[in-house]
Order: C-alpha cells, then sequence, then structure tokens
C-alpha cells in the first residue's frame, strides 16, 4: 500500500520505479505470496487425501467447494466431474441427500440418505460414494431376483 501510495503521489514511471528499497520490498511480498502458495498446496492435497475423488478438480474448483461448506446445494456443478455420470443429488429440506441422479435423467434412491449438516464435504462426500455403490447394488439385486420371475419386456421396463 506504500508504493501505490507512493507511486499514486507521483505518477512518473521512471520516478516510481526507482525508490530507495523498492526491489526489497518487491522480493519479500514474493517470497511471502510463495509460502502462502504452498500452504494453500498444503490445505488442499490434506482435503484430496481425505477424499481421492478431489483430484478430479481444479485448485479453483477445489476452494469454490471448500468455501461453501455449509451449503451442500455449491457441489452440484461439480459433481460429474467427480462422479462419472452423476448429475445431481436430491437434497431433502436438512440437507441430506437421499437419490442421485444420472446424466441420462436415470434416479436411483439411496439405501440410507447421507446427513451433511455440520460435516466437512471431504466426509460427508466419502458417504455420497458409500451410499452410490450401495444403491447400485440393490437395483442390480432387484433386477437380477426379479428376471427370473417377470416377463422379458416388462422386467427391461421395470429395470431399465
Amino acid at each position: 500500500r506504500h508504493v501505490l501510495g507512493s507511486t499514486h503521489m507521483n505518477p512518473h514511471a521512471i520516478n516510481a520505479c526507482s525508490q530507495e528499497g523498492l526491489l526489497d520490498t518487491w522480493n519479500v511480498a514474493i517470497k511471502d505470496l510463495d509460502a502462502v502458495q504452498k500452504a494453500l498446496d498444503d490445505y488442499l492435497e490434506t482435503k484430496r487425501g481425505a477424499f481421492a475423488r478431489f483430484y478430479f478438480l481444479s485448485n479453483d474448483e477445489l476452494l469454490e467447494i471448500l468455501s461453501q461448506t455449509k451449503d451442500p446445494l455449491t457441489v452440484q456443478p461439480f459433481l460429474s466431474k467427480v462422479f462419472e455420470a452423476m448429475q445431481k443429488l436430491t437434497f431433502t429440506p436438512d440437507l441430506s441427500a437421499t437419490e442421485m441422479h444420472s446424466k441420462e435423467s436415470e434416479v436411483i434412491a439411496f439405501v440410507h440418505p447421507v446427513h451433511t449438516t455440520d460435516k466437512n464435504v471431504e466426509f460427508w462426500m466419502t458417504e455420497v460414494e458409500t451410499q452410490m455403490i450401495c444403491a447400485v447394488r440393490e437395483v442390480v439385486k432387484a433386477g437380477i431376483q426379479a428376471y427370473s420371475t417377470t416377463r422379458r419386456i416388462d422386467w427391461i421396463l421395470d429395470h431399465p
């Protein structure tokens, strides 16, 4: 701020760039920015370590999710990058995820709802991953059980 203030007072480029100690000031600022960048990278790496699918997101996208951790609805735009073929989740008014939706508009209900309140995003996203596996397993299991007792045409329509 001091450098910008003095430059504003004397806007001539040669005078502004030849201030005493300006190079040292900028070098310190660069070192500070490098330290902040390293700390931020380390923080994002710990989040990615807690939920490996965060590696599919850029730093900016992950920061967007983490900055709004109290609102799980902000994760919706990034779901297709984290989970292949998942477009969105259905949330109840208490912010529990109950269903997953594919890009083809298929809907599969979770076996158990995923409660997101008072949880870090990496923890409840891990629960979403677990419920996704359980839900698909249950749908496949129901389809296999119904196959032998249902007409093929009806079975195809009932179990897409």
